[in-house]
């Protein structure tokens, strides 16, 4: 069995992947009583938007945005916690369970005629695609780990260091998501972090 595919294909399968994914959580949190938050978690978002928009046209300096926008992302994140909720449930759902009774597809994948195996090139078990996802980023939904971190953080660090401390995770993770990237591209068997950590790998169907 090929050990590897081309980064071009994997990139789209993750693209599909992505899409799908962000359509089905956007119908779900619009449904009321599985986001109860949802108002108030819109009412700080257009505040925090706002603001971010008077930076980016010049009117403020960056830290007045931050200054102001300190406790419109604090409840931003503090309402969305129920979304956050969808997000991981979707994540885990599509990822992880899908993938793994799907012959280690996801719809991109099948799309692109590509697969996950084990190194060994034995059938995916739930425990590696776990593993894989708990490492990976998903473009606009984020990584589970910062997510669920910063769902329980917000209940703990004060209102006036949340923002700092997000920005913090937000920065680690999207430096994973990078070196993983970078290591697809430049390494022979194109094996990201997530390969590596789950002991996976992207074969041809």
């Amino acid at each position: 069995m090929e050990n590897s595919v081309k980064v071009s294909k994997r990139i789209c399968a993750y693209l599909l992947d992505i899409l799908f994914v962000y359509v089905v959580i956007s119908l779900i949190v619009g449904i009321k009583f599985l986001n109860p938050t949802y108002d108030k978690y819109m009412k700080y978002y257009e505040k925090y938007n706002t603001v971010a928009e008077e930076f980016y046209n010049g009117d403020i300096t960056s830290e007045e945005m931050l200054k102001q926008n300190n406790e419109n992302f604090y409840y931003v994140t503090k309402y969305s916690v129920s979304y956050n909720v969808v997000i991981v449930l979707s994540i885990i759902g599509y990822f992880v369970v899908f993938q793994k009774f799907n012959n280690g597809q996801t719809l991109g994948r099948k799309i692109m005629k590509i697969k996950l195996v084990r190194e060994d090139d034995e059938p995916v078990t739930l425990l590696d695609t776990f593993k894989r996802c708990l490492s990976m980023y998903y473009v606009y939904l984020g990584s589970i780990i910062p997510l669920i971190l910063n769902s329980i953080l917000v209940f703990i660090i004060p209102k006036s260091k949340f923002l700092y401390v997000n920005m913090g995770i937000t920065y680690i993770f999207a430096g994973i998501a990078i070196a993983s990237l970078i290591m697809i591209w430049v390494r022979k068997d194109k094996k990201g972090l997530q390969d590596i950590i789950s002991k996976t790998k992207v074969v041809m169907e």
